[in-house]
């Protein structure tokens, strides 16, 4: 047994079958036996007839003149129509045109088997050549490719009728091709019937005897004919073809809808806002502001995912008010001061477990942020997306030093000790910080130099300016001093950063600075 696997590769399978008008809208499925040894045969003139000799062509050729048998992929029908414009002084100057097609799937295969015939490992070979040459089949924008099988493993549907067998589905004629021996036959019944007609008709059976002349030598020959020069010489069927009952599938042309296959969506990491208020809050109270985002969000959520609590990603804890046993995986609120004036304009809500649909309506519905006896925040989300996206040196619109990506990251807001360093060294600030980062997942720091003050709008800023301790909840700190660190890794990490107490709350944010020492915004 030997197949061939052909892929409509654009999902469309233009032709037209023999002795019906194109405007007809007929199409021909399963493509027909006669089109595709033509096929081949013209694939070896035109890309092979240098390597491969005729010798070697030929009798494949002959040996697939056997009946194939198909396995036909779900299709549907379609056609476009086109207006072609005429030679003058032709009315109408234009002509409607039907293009009708078979589409399939472009990941579906049609299987063309002759389950009968066996080729020699030389035989094979040529197929599987003049195969690889196939760029179309039946019209040139029908686009294909092709491969020889030895088994296949799919359902065949479509097979010739077999004389006094019942057979359920739809009938449809296709052209097939004589063998060799079939040809010799109707040849030589043809051409003697052509003389009979001759010597009793006169004038009319001499044009037949002039037909019979144009009957090619051989069952090869006759392959090679012009379907045109055919059609002039005025033969209803070409020489050499026969047609042969099939049987297709009753449903070969429903329409079936598949669905796409459902995206996985990846969940947005990052919620970056833009701050306005008539006086916006110094860096220095940076843990203010970020507790103050945290309820607000909080506030917004709850009711969202059908119970009355907020959502554990805004406020760390579960349904019974225990914290989360998350690793840190849910929100960090982290100010940032984007134009380096000294005040919070901008606010980064990270999460890496990332915003379910709950939580980005809840960040949708945030406008404002009150005021607890101050001037009232109102809040503009910039976007949704992830760090990568946000990342960069604060120089540049849209970016971010907090979500860079960097070897060098220097303190903006003191790190709080959660652990009391010990006289022996053990717990030392320095130690903490390459712990919990390590814990985070980020590498062991290459290098760690101590930073006695901050920097704000140019100015040394000493960590004791800071508010360092949250106005409410909990959290665990060794003591209220703060520290600060420029970090140094082997290789760039990406951000954000924030460690050590009230880390979701803008306490221990570090900032990227690039290898020159400039540092990001404030």
């Amino acid at each position: 047994m030997i197949a061939l696997r052909i892929r409509f590769i654009a999902g469309r399978y233009h032709t037209t079958p023999w002795g019906r008008h194109v405007n007809e809208g007929a199409v021909e499925w399963p493509p027909s036996p006669w089109r595709i040894l033509r096929a081949l045969i013209a694939i070896w003139h035109r890309k092979f007839s240098n390597e491969i000799p005729e010798s070697s062509v030929r009798p494949l050729i002959e040996r697939l003149t056997d009946l194939p048998i198909f396995h036909l992929p779900k299709a549907a029908l379609g056609h476009t129509r086109h207006f072609m414009p005429q030679e003058p002084p032709t009315t109408p100057p234009r002509t409607k045109v039907f293009d009708a097609f078979v589409t399939t799937h472009p990941d579906d295969c049609l299987i063309v088997a002759w389950p009968y015939v066996t080729l020699s490992p030389e035989e094979r070979e040529v197929l599987a050549s003049l195969a690889s040459g196939l760029s179309y089949l039946g019209r040139a924008e029908s686009w294909a490719t092709a491969e020889v099988l030895d088994q296949w493993d799919c359902d065949i549907n479509c097979r010739p009728i077999e004389a006094g067998v019942s057979a359920e589905g739809e009938r449809v004629r296709v052209l097939a091709t004589m063998t060799p021996e079939m040809f010799a036959i109707w040849k030589t019944g043809f051409e003697a019937k052509a003389v009979g007609v001759a010597t009793m008709a006169g004038k009319g059976g001499r044009k037949k005897k002039a037909a019979s002349s144009m009957v090619s030598p051989d069952l090869w020959s006759a392959l090679h004919a012009e379907t045109s020069d055919l059609q002039k010489q005025g033969w209803s069927a070409a020489p050499g073809s026969r047609w042969v009952d099939y049987v297709r599938p009753d449903d070969a042309f429903r329409v079936t809808y598949r669905r796409k296959p459902k995206l996985e969506q990846i969940r947005p990491t990052v919620a970056r806002f833009a701050l306005l208020s008539a006086v916006l809050p110094r860096l220095t109270d940076a843990v203010l502001i970020g507790e103050r985002m945290r309820q607000a969000l909080m506030a917004k959520s709850r009711g969202l995912n059908g119970t009355e609590h907020a959502l554990p990603v805004f406020s760390g804890k579960g349904p019974d008010g225990h914290p989360l046993n998350d690793s840190h995986t849910h929100a960090f609120f982290l100010p940032s001061d984007k134009d380096g004036d000294g005040r919070i304009d901008h606010m980064i809500v990270y999460a890496t477990q990332g915003f379910d649909k709950h939580a980005q309506q809840a960040v949708g519905m945030l406008k404002k942020l009150w005021g607890s006896g101050g001037h009232d925040i109102y809040t503009v989300l910039i976007g949704l997306g992830h760090p990568q996206d946000y990342g960069g040196l604060a120089t540049r619109d849209g970016q971010t030093s907090t979500c860079a990506r960097s070897r060098i990251w220097r303190s903006v807001t003191p790190y709080v000790l959660t652990r009391h360093p010990k006289k022996n060294g053990r717990d030392s600030p320095t130690s903490q910080v390459a712990r919990e980062l390590v814990r985070r997942g980020f590498p062991e720091p290459e290098q760690m130099e101590h930073l006695d003050h901050g920097i704000i709008a140019g100015k040394k800023v000493r960590w004791l300016e800071f508010r360092r301790i949250r106005t409410g909840g909990g959290g665990r700190f060794a003591e209220s001093q703060g520290f600060g660190f420029k970090i140094t890794f082997a290789e760039p990490v990406q951000g954000p950063i924030a460690l050590g107490y009230a880390c979701h709350f803008g306490l221990g944010q570090f900032v990227a600075a690039d290898s020159k020492g400039v540092n990001g915004e404030t």
